[in-house]
């Protein structure tokens, strides 16, 4: 980032774009970065007593992926390989979760934990993570996890319908995962809290509609220059472009305590992707309607009705059982959508924040945690 003779802050550098050229990705391979919140015996969140643990299961499994830490000093993000299928990434994070297990980790899936209490979180250091601490100030409050997918793509062409098409159904995602209406001990009335928290932060928006790869460019750079961004991942859509992955990151869901759930969502972003670019659509829903369906989607979950791609009002499970069909019909031709399966009861019967208020009721909030825990730490779930 340079300034211009006039003072202006500008995006480009001796003619050259501030946003790298898209590498090559693959022909919708996928990979997965699941976030996973340490916690004590209790089930409450560990704080900087995680740090050493942390550091202890920080390591590469051959084959596996890779466990990290994150910028919450509890928390643990796996990554996986590249991988041909959701069940290929299923197998990759079994593997990752029962490392964890081994170095003595206890790990719950959730957008953010149930009780975790109102203040400043204990936060890792970096030059990354001191810059984000810097501009979100109190905004980091509470520790928040995510589930995010990574569609591989092999050109820039590709990238931009298969964008056209997530985007539109990017609701959807966040219905389907939406597991946090817990916030501080409190029912938030959300079926995700996290997706309010996650608003609060600067440039973590929907991401704009796009019809080209020069669009993205233009649009990104703006906004680098704007926030005098030192490179493109400073801009936090819920779903974005990664050029040199040669991916799209799909970062809207929650994260998720069963493996099995998990995969099929895998799956069905890679679906959704595959029939993007086999079956373009003809429409691209614009901003503010896109945010409205996302508000929708995070206060009900699959409960409500949003803007559909024919630009009429459906409910949202209605669209689910299409979308997840025409995605198992594109991926039945490699044999990859048995892990959608586990969508179709989803899609018709109680939502996960419905789930964690019945065992409330139930049990109260100890009962929830030890549910949460009890599914993540689940291998085979």
């Amino acid at each position: 980032m340079t300034r211009c003779p006039e003072g202006h802050l500008c995006a480009m550098t001796s003619g050259m774009s501030a946003v790298p050229s898209h590498v090559p990705g693959g022909e919708f391979t996928v990979g997965v970065e699941e976030e996973l919140m340490l916690v004590d015996d209790r089930d409450e969140l560990m704080g900087a007593a995680a740090a050493p643990l942390v550091e202890a299961m920080s390591q590469t499994l051959p084959d596996a992926g890779v466990v990290t830490g994150e910028i919450y000093v509890d928390q643990v993000e796996l990554n996986t390989p590249v991988c041909r299928s959701a069940e290929d990434a299923w197998r990759s994070l079994r593997d990752l979760r029962a490392l964890v297990e081994k170095q003595g980790g206890r790990v719950l899936a959730a957008g953010v934990h149930p009780t975790a209490a109102v203040g400043v979180p204990d936060i890792a250091t970096s030059p990354r993570y001191d810059r984000i601490i810097d501009e979100y100030a109190g905004l980091l409050r509470t520790p928040t996890a995510a589930l995010q997918v990574h569609v591989g793509l092999p050109d820039e062409r590709t990238a931009m319908l298969a964008y056209r098409g997530l985007r539109n159904r990017l609701p959807l995602l966040r219905a389907l995962a939406a597991g946090s209406p817990y916030w501080h001990g409190l029912d938030s009335g959300q079926a995700t809290a996290r997706a309010a928290i996650i608003r609060s932060y600067p440039r973590t928006t929907m991401p704009p509609l796009l019809r080209s790869w020069d669009d993205y460019v233009e649009r990104t750079e703006a906004l680098m220059a704007a926030a005098e961004a030192s490179d493109h991942t400073y801009v936090w859509w819920e779903m974005r472009p990664r050029p040199l992955l040669g991916t799209l990151e799909v970062r809207v869901m929650d994260a998720v305590p069963s493996l099995s759930t998990v995969a099929a969502l895998t799956a069905l972003v890679q679906g959704i992707a595959r029939r993007a670019v086999e079956s373009p659509d003809e429409v691209d829903l614009e901003d503010d309607v896109l945010a409205v369906n996302d508000h929708r989607a995070a206060r009900y979950g699959l409960d409500t009705r949003v803007v559909d791609v024919d630009r009429s009002l459906r409910s949202l499970r209605e669209i689910a059982g299409r979308v997840v069909a025409e995605a198992r019909a594109v991926l039945a031709t490699d044999r990859m959508e048995a892990p959608l399966d586990v969508l179709d009861a989803a899609v018709a019967g109680e939502t996960e924040p419905n789930r964690q208020r019945r065992v409330v009721a139930a049990g109260g909030m100890p009962a929830l945690l030890a549910d949460l825990v009890a599914r993540t730490t689940d291998l085979d779930g």
